[in-house]
């Protein structure tokens, strides 16, 4: 399969992949149990990256022949909700979720929408600019332009931008308690709640076709070549570095059922790594 984007969800991994499938893998066998097929769009060539959970339900990125939108998964009973219909952007690799449903970036990347689960009624709100990566927690709702050079901060209730802060091509990001972690061109930014630049890390990124998240009181990063580094919360200090025999491709990331896992997507594969207890 052409794994990219990974979640947890309902006691699986699940996984969207290039060809236009959200694929169900059960950790407890390391078999795929399920998929289904999202992409409807008559061009093979149209398609789309973009994962995440509500806590509930899956959702994942869905091309039509009039966009690009979102299919709400129940992952209990196995079977596609609703679609939603967004333009989404293609580049958004995480569809996080925070107050009152799943974020998406619209219109180009120039608004921040939040999708109500319950109802699947979007609304959006502007950002004055260009942005490609989202990530949430809480209260709050980040959004990163590498082209603006800029990280925006929304409030999860009422969209407002309530913060801004310029960093070199920011890409992937992730928060933590009340850090928030930035993929850079410089290396990895940890930035404070009021967007004051903590450290950078100069010799650890993500790039265009890594990740980053924030799980077990770690922040991990998934280099473009498949590289993985654990960085401790507590510390700040680089703890764990894990280096594939054989180079990756692009993919994303995940920390669930006592594991790491990761995509590549050139090559089809998950590959899952047991941590240490």
């Amino acid at each position: 399969m052409n794994g990219d984007g990974l979640v947890a969800a309902a006691g699986a991994v699940w996984v969207k992949t290039d060809d236009g499938r959200a694929v169900r893998i059960d950790p407890a066998t390391n078999r795929v149990t399920d998929e289904f097929k999202l992409d409807t769009v008559a061009d093979e060539s149209q398609y789309c990256q973009g994962i995440g959970t509500d806590g509930l339900s899956v959702w994942a990125c869905a091309t039509a022949d009039d966009g690009t939108g979102l299919a709400q998964i129940d992952p209990k009973a196995r079977r596609v909700l609703r679609r939603v219909s967004v333009g989404k952007v293609f580049d958004q690799l995480a569809l996080p979720s925070a107050g009152r449903g799943v974020w998406v970036l619209t219109a180009d990347g120039t608004r921040a929408s939040v999708v109500e689960p319950a109802t699947g009624r979007v609304t959006a709100y502007p950002l004055g600019s260009r942005y490609l990566q989202l990530a949430a927690l809480a209260d709050r709702v980040v959004a990163t332009s590498a082209t603006e050079n800029a990280v925006v901060v929304l409030d999860a209730a009422n969209g407002a931008v309530v913060g801004r802060i310029s960093l070199p091509k920011p890409g992937m990001a992730a928060l933590a308690g009340t850090d928030l972690w930035i993929d850079t061109e410089a290396g990895l930014a940890r930035v404070t709640r009021g967007l004051v630049t903590r450290s950078v890390y100069t010799n650890l990124g993500a790039g265009s076709g890594g990740d980053l998240i924030a799980a077990g009181g770690a922040v991990w990063v998934r280099g473009s070549d498949g590289a993985i580094t654990k960085v401790d919360l507590a510390s700040g200090r680089v703890v764990e570095r894990i280096t594939p025999e054989q180079p990756l491709t692009a993919g994303s990331l995940l920390v669930a059922f006592g594991s790491i896992w990761t995509t590549s997507s050139d090559q089809g594969i998950v590959v899952r790594l047991r941590l240490e207890p």
